[in-house]
């Protein structure tokens, strides 16, 4: 297993199906997709917003939609240019935050997505892209004991957010040793995602180093 394995909540380097209303999330997420590419293992999931939102500016999300685009484009330096201003015109909402979080990191300025999902999480400590983004972070830097706490912190809260899940089986895997934890939770994301045939391998790889086969 290698480090392309992590799972990001990034497609193309946005998030824009989960956070397309500029809300913190205040409803549990339901997982609606989870694909893996040949290389780097990546998901894609939309939040149900129980709660009433508050009303954004329509200029507001213009410029949202239009940095998300401008990232997707690879164009990274507009669309932190236009999400940076959507931060300061709308300094209560963690998405714009989460987005900018997760393009400093695909430009490889780990300490600027450090500080951009930390407003994130002042805003929603409980947001579970958030804090897996946080962990994917963490991980990077070397902070595995970290991580792992940001991914559990999740799945208290969410059990079935299947990112952070399949995340931490791959954190206990690999950067930590922890073959129990590991086994535990890439059961759990096999049950929800039966199709997915590399976690199938890993688990049976797991039962079989732990003597269970």
């Amino acid at each position: 297993m290698t480090l392309m394995h992590e799972v990001s909540l990034r497609k193309v380097g946005v998030i824009a199906t989960l956070m397309m209303t500029l809300v913190g999330c205040a409803a549990a997420p339901s997982m609606t997709d989870v694909s893996q590419a040949k290389e780097e293992k990546k998901s894609e999931s939309t939040v149900e917003q129980n709660s009433k939102a508050d009303a954004v500016d329509t200029d507001v999300r213009a410029d949202f939609d239009a940095a998300l685009a401008h990232l997707k484009a690879g164009q990274h330096e507009k669309g932190l240019e236009l999400l940076n201003k959507v931060t300061q015109r709308s300094p209560r909402h963690a998405a714009p935050y989460i987005n900018l979080a997760i393009a400093y990191q695909n430009m490889g300025n780990l300490p600027a997505a450090e500080e951009s999902v930390k407003k994130a999480l002042e805003i929603n400590p409980d947001h579970p892209v958030a804090n897996t983004e946080y962990g994917l972070i963490y991980r990077k830097t070397g902070r595995f004991v970290e991580a792992r706490k940001s991914y559990e912190r999740t799945l208290t809260r969410y059990p079935g957010f299947l990112p952070a899940r399949k995340n931490l089986g791959i954190l206990c895997d690999v950067y930590l040793q922890d073959l129990e934890c590991a086994l535990t939770h890439y059961r759990v994301y096999n049950t929800a995602v039966p199709d997915d045939k590399t976690v199938s391998i890993w688990i049976a790889d797991l039962e079989k180093r732990l003597g269970r086969q």
